[in-house]
């Protein structure tokens, strides 16, 4: 599986700043993509503003919670409004935003129903909207956009029951008719977002083919009914559900995220139409790669921001009002402190999403490791803040609204943000899995080059052969971490502020590129699956391209508005970020990971059973 999807990604096609970061070169440049027009930006405020409006007419966040439904009524409002095509074409029936006002208006919806902007954003992201504008023919463009703008609701199928992450390893399959017509598809999918309400799905299915060179070009052709079959390769697909054979099995509930509409899928014997093969046979996985990252960049970003926004303003509030031992707790040391942390990371949050909204909106960039980053980060922090608010809450945070209410209480719903947020750190790439992901983007440069020296036929000459061409590269690249590089010669890096933070990312980007270098002179080949060090590598990122963005969005705060008081939460930002960097850098070279994963081993394989005592016994299958 972890062979298909290295065989499946695409090599960095564009600009990314985190590479270059990782690799010790950072291009500073790359920070400042192109300003929004005036004019779009007006477009947004006046959508944000017709959004809120319905918002607060139409929506009833508190009933969705508590039927775990949204209303068709709401779903048609804000398909007549366009709110499903708003990252659509205009020559295609939708809005034509940009990036960034996708992500505000996914903002606001989240600050009121986190559930309603996940049921907006799927269809954007991962539904058919995306995949066809990307790799679809012009007649599906103009076919299905129109619809899924407007009119119908989309959704996405590649987990299975048995497949997560591991999404090379899909067993669904998608068999050619004997007359080449169509494909019979049969299978199941789990976790369908939207998958009961959607009228078009993106379907992932294994398809059996032959492999056919045509000028240099291998492509993948079908094969009637599987037969004479080499592989069976991921392939992507329009499926109408209203298709025979289609079928929701069960609407899945989780610990949050109630309202949302996630389908356990049966496919038997469906016929899809051969013109619904979104761009070419065995690159479905290719693509579904790549649509991830605006899920990544722009939509989990956004929602995980308007939910803490939502948060925000009822905390200050408690926090002044709610009086103990004769003192407001907003008095208390220990919530001050707490207070403080969530504004260095809400600041922080809002910082990252919108520089990378502004980068999705460039043309130059491929954003996959900032995207990844974002929602790491995003993910991560939203979690982290939800929970000290819920904290300074005490009692009130942990009671339901509905209770609150009952007793003439403020029903702000901070007990289900807490529960609704772990989606976000699962959804669209969970962090466990994303962190190796930015590693492996980030040291791409490093691991194409050393890669042949791991090729087990490899002859004893051209070993040494191999290994005297990376002595003569790495020597000199080695040498040149060690010596600091002159920074753009920008306005912006004038500041002194800002000059003090990218000094140290030019400093730190180099340490960071020799604590890998030495990472893996120690682990070798072992260290692609080192994923403690991996993590650390990537946290260090994340760290480094939080500094930035933070800089960078106070010094437009103040250039822009005046408001220079943001500076005490870049700066306070800045300050903790080194101290957390400082650790992980060492962690990359020293660690007690084997350690501690010699315990895990050894758990798992029951050495230590006595933890279970004092308990009714019971083990997974007797739930």
């Amino acid at each position: 599986g972890l062979a298909r999807i290295e065989a499946a990604r695409e090599h960095l096609s564009g600009a990314s700043f985190m590479s270059g970061l990782y690799l010790g070169k950072p291009d500073f440049d790359l920070l400042f993509p192109e300003q929004e027009p005036a004019e779009e930006q007006a477009l947004g405020d006046a959508y944000c503003k017709t959004i809120e409006q319905l918002l607060r007419s139409h929506v009833d966040a508190a009933e969705i919670e508590r039927r775990a439904i949204i209303s068709d009524q709401v779903l048609r409002r804000l398909l007549e409004a366009g709110t499903f095509g708003m990252i659509i074409p205009k020559e295609y029936g939708g809005l034509g935003f940009s990036h960034k006002n996708y992500g505000r208006v996914l903002t606001l919806i989240a600050s009121w129903s986190n559930i309603l902007a996940l049921t907006v954003a799927v269809p954007q992201s991962i539904g058919i909207a995306m995949p066809i504008l990307l790799f679809g023919n012009e007649e599906q463009k103009k076919h299905y956009l129109p619809r899924v703008a407007r009119h119908d609701i989309s959704a996405f199928a590649l987990t299975e029951p048995l497949t997560g992450s591991d999404a090379a390893n899909i067993q669904t399959e998608a068999v050619p008719s004997a007359d080449g017509s169509e494909f019979v598809v049969n299978g199941e999918k789990l976790w369908c977002t939207n998958g009961s309400i959607a009228r078009y799905i993106t379907l992932v299915a294994r398809v059996p083919a032959r492999k056919r060179v045509h000028e240099g070009h291998e492509t993948w052709v079908p094969v009637a009914a599987g037969a004479g079959a080499e592989a069976r390769v991921p392939t992507a697909f329009i499926l109408d559900t209203r298709t025979p054979g289609f079928s929701v099995r069960h609407r899945c509930q989780f610990e949050g995220c109630r309202g949302i509409d996630n389908a356990y899928i049966s496919l038997e014997n469906v016929p899809i139409p051969v013109e619904n093969v979104i761009g070419e046979i065995g690159l479905g996985l290719r693509y579904a790669l790549t649509i991830l990252n605006i899920g990544r960049a722009i939509s989990v970003p956004a929602i995980c921001l308007g939910m803490a926004k939502q948060a925000w303003q009822p905390t200050l509030d408690y926090a002044a009002q709610r009086v103990t031992f004769k003192k407001p707790i907003g008095t208390r040391q220990s919530q001050r402190i707490r207070v403080g942390k969530m504004a260095l990371d809400l600041f922080a949050m809002e910082a990252l999403s919108e520089l990378v909204w502004r980068m999705a909106d460039v043309d130059i960039y491929d954003i996959r490791i900032e995207a990844a980053v974002t929602k790491i980060f995003c993910s991560e922090q939203t979690i982290e803040f939800l929970k000290n608010a819920q904290i300074l809450f005490g009692g009130m945070g942990y009671e339901s609204a509905d209770s609150k209410r009952a007793r003439g209480q403020p029903a702000f719903t901070i007990e289900q943000l807490v529960r609704d947020a772990e989606m976000y750190r699962i959804g669209e790439g969970a962090t466990d899995i994303l962190r190796p992901f930015v590693a492996r983007e980030g040291l791409s440069a490093h691991l194409e080059r050393i890669a042949p020296l791991f090729d087990e036929h490899m002859r004893i000459p051209s070993y040494i052969t191999g290994l005297t061409k990376l002595a003569w590269f790495y020597l000199p690249w080695y040498l040149s971490q060690w010596r600091p590089r002159s920074l753009p010669d920008r306005v912006e890096l004038q500041h002194a502020k800002v000059k003090e933070s990218f000094v140290y990312l030019e400093r730190a980007s180099r340490t960071l590129a020799r604590a890998v270098f030495y990472a893996m002179l120690i682990r070798r080949e072992a260290l692609k699956d080192d994923q403690g060090r991996q993590n650390r590598i990537a946290r260090v990122g994340e760290d480094l391209f939080a500094i930035a963005a933070t800089t960078l969005h106070a010094y437009r705060l103040e250039q822009e508005h005046g408001k220079s008081d943001v500076w005490n939460l870049a700066d306070n930002f800045f300050r903790m970020a080194k101290v957390r960097i400082t650790a992980t850098l060492k962690g990359i070279v020293h660690n007690q990971d084997e350690m501690n994963a010699a315990l895990g081993r050894r758990a798992i394989h029951g050495e230590y059973s006595s933890l279970s005592n004092g308990v009714v016994q019971r083990d997974l299958h007797d739930y």
